[in-house]
């Protein structure tokens, strides 16, 4: 279901919200912008936040970003905070990256430092994302950071026209009744009050512990596949990870997420992970055939299945070349040929 809402800021002056209930599904709040200084706290975003939640419309907040360095980052995480620490909100916690400042740094230091922000965020349970114009989301915004965390993008168009966003900025001459100003308009194309709600994210009450200590499926020196993975062992957000398989390195009993993933790659549990890597193994073969190799243990060594196996061992345009074969094939005389 396409949620359609508004984003706001002291720009829009006072609003009637009463009168803008009628005309929306959720709003996206200005708390403020750069370091958790109270002069830069957006004047109007308590009573546009009071009024939110006296009248029930879901809302989530975003932080204008000035932040060139790691502490700043961090300081204009503690803003937020500050600000929303009183609120249940439904809809994300957003850092609004535009400003020309952030603009000149290096794409490696942008995400140093939104890693920074986020991180802090997620820690302290809140649901965190991003936005940005489509040009930053294609030139700047380029990490693998910036997959793990939702986004949103401004993009005025009839269309998107892109895949990877959870919200889209469709115009910022919108219009109202109940807003004497032009107003920002945006689709939201993820359930986040379900998610943010079931999570316990934004200050909802945390669902309640499971009872009974989870199950230990798996030990350490599993090679494993996952779809997401989580900052700690106890957090409850989870993120996309930027590779889909490992090995378990430590277990913690009784933990939210038990099983840590190679050195530092993420936690999982056993709802995320999806199954078990097994390794193929032919070391007696002394031929330079690979087709040859995997037929002689019994294993289809057909085109579809060789390029699936290679993207399994990190070959991701596999073609079948000479290059490849003897790497894969490496890899199976070794034990190590992932399947």
């Amino acid at each position: 279901m396409v949620r359609d809402g508004i984003d706001v800021s002291q720009y829009q002056g006072e609003i009637d919200w009463e009168r803008v209930k009628e005309h929306i599904d959720f709003a996206i709040l200005r708390c403020g912008y750069g370091q958790d200084i109270p002069g830069q706290d957006d004047p109007t975003f308590k009573r546009n936040a009071d009024e939110c939640t006296r009248l029930g419309i879901p809302f989530g907040v975003y932080l204008y970003s000035y932040a060139t360095d790691e502490r700043a980052a961090l300081s204009e995480a503690r803003h937020v905070m500050r600000l929303v620490k009183d609120y249940k909100m439904e809809y994300p916690v957003y850092l609004d990256l535009e400003d020309p400042r952030v603009g000149r740094l290096t794409n490696e230091q942008i995400e140093r430092n939104c890693r920074v922000w986020a991180d802090e965020l997620a820690r302290n349970n809140y649901f965190p994302g991003f936005y940005a114009s489509y040009y930053w989301w294609t030139s700047k915004l380029t990490g693998a950071l910036f997959t793990r965390y939702t986004r949103w993008v401004a993009r005025y168009a009839e269309e998107l026209g892109a895949e990877g966003f959870d919200m889209w900025q469709y115009t910022d001459k919108g219009f109202v009744e109940g807003i004497n100003a032009p107003v920002d308009r945006n689709y939201a194309f993820r359930d986040f009050p379900a998610e943010i709600r079931a999570g316990g994210y934004n200050n909802f009450e945390r669902p309640e512990p499971n009872p009974e200590p989870p199950t230990m499926n798996y030990k350490v020196g599993d090679h494993v596949t996952f779809n997401h993975v989580y900052i700690s062992s106890d957090s409850s957000i989870p993120l996309i990870p930027y590779m889909n398989h490992g090995t378990i390195t430590r277990v913690v009993p009784n933990a939210r997420n038990p099983y840590l993933i190679g050195n530092g790659l993420g936690w999982v549990n056993n709802d995320s992970i999806t199954g078990t890597l097994t390794y193929l193994s032919n070391p007696t073969y002394r031929g330079d055939s690979l087709v040859d190799a995997l037929t002689q243990i019994g294993v289809d060594a057909s085109f579809a299945s060789r390029r699936e196996i290679a993207r399994r061992n990190g070959i991701e345009n596999y073609t079948g070349s000479a290059r490849q074969n003897l790497e894969l094939l490496r890899l199976l005389r070794e034990g190590r040929l992932k399947q």
